[in-house]
């Protein structure tokens, strides 16, 4: 199980969630998801007529992303480099 510290606060993540919880969690949104599932298999988990979101699965997914290439923030009065 993978930990975030905030703050003080310990909060473990759940190994399953609903899909409004793997938003809030992982920044991508419904249709993202949805694209995702149809990739990775298991990443969805029915329960009766509730989808859950498998955790493990989405970490990987998450993981497996680029990592970004952020440009120099233009500050008034520096001269670019």
């Amino acid at each position: 199980m993978s930990r975030q510290k905030l703050s003080s606060v310990l909060r473990v993540r759940p190994r399953f969630g609903c899909i409004r919880m793997a938003i809030d969690y992982s920044g991508l949104g419904r249709s993202k998801l949805y694209v995702a599932a149809d990739k990775h298999p298991g990443l969805f988990r029915k329960n009766g007529s509730a989808t859950l979101v498998d955790f493990d699965v989405l970490d990987r997914i998450l993981d497996a992303l680029p990592t970004g290439k952020m440009k120099p923030r233009y500050v008034p009065g520096q001269k670019a480099a």
